[in-house]
């Protein structure tokens, strides 16, 4: 069960969503908020406008890549504020975009670890296994996000990487524990995406906002 639903969408509310998911100059809708288009791509004209005062130039920069990273942090900066969780302190920002890249990753953080852990199923299992099998990158953060959870000291997770290196099974078992909490935070993710009405125009792509895409589904729908 989610632990983090703490502000209800009235009925009302998702009908008058209802009735504006035609309206054009409508990026995304997460409850009763609708984000604009031009708010969107005023984030992604900044980020590609320091891209090239960095030396990029237009052929080296992915307009879908921005639209994508834009509308996966504005989606969790306003579901953490639908859900009703505190707001971080953004005062360190230097502009909007970087406000809401502060909300979001604080809310990220926060539904993920409320996430209560859920058996994979074997689908699952597999498609992570093999994963982590070709991603060195992958392994390493799947370890140091277990070792995060479970709040070992520094003393604590050198004991167990030199017991993981004497007996590997005891790596494929922390794998293992890690991947049931991303399937419990994917599961909430869906939730939530069903309990606020979250929707993305088609426009900005298909996006899937699971911790681990291609292991765990959590696809926003179009409108």
């Amino acid at each position: 069960m989610r632990k983090l639903r703490l502000v209800a969408v009235a009925s009302v509310g998702l009908l008058a969503l209802g009735a504006c998911g035609s309206e054009q100059g409508a990026a995304m809708f997460v409850g009763d908020q609708r984000v604009t288009e031009a708010t969107l791509d005023g984030y992604v004209d900044g980020e590609v406008a320091m891209y090239l005062d960095q030396g990029a130039t237009i052929e080296e920069i992915s307009y879908a890549d921005s639209r994508q990273k834009a509308a996966f942090i504005v989606l969790f900066a306003e579901l953490g504020q639908a859900i009703g969780l505190e707001a971080p302190d953004t005062n360190s920002a230097a502009d909007e975009f970087e406000a809401r890249y502060i909300e979001a990753a604080a809310y990220y953080d926060e539904i993920a670890a409320a996430a209560e852990p859920r058996a994979m199923t074997d689908a699952e299992a597999e498609a992570l296994n093999a994963a982590v099998a070709g991603d060195q990158n992958l392994l390493q953060r799947a370890v140091e996000g277990w070792a995060t959870s479970e709040q070992l000291t520094e003393e604590q997770f050198a004991e167990f990487s030199t017991a993981a290196q004497a007996d590997p099974s005891i790596l494929n078992e922390v794998v293992r524990m890690w991947g049931e909490q991303q399937a419990g935070f994917a599961d909430d993710l869906n939730g939530y995406i069903d309990e606020y009405d979250v929707a993305v125009n088609p426009r900005y792509g298909a996006l899937d906002i699971s911790p681990l895409v291609g292991v765990f589904e959590v696809e926003v729908p179009q409108r």
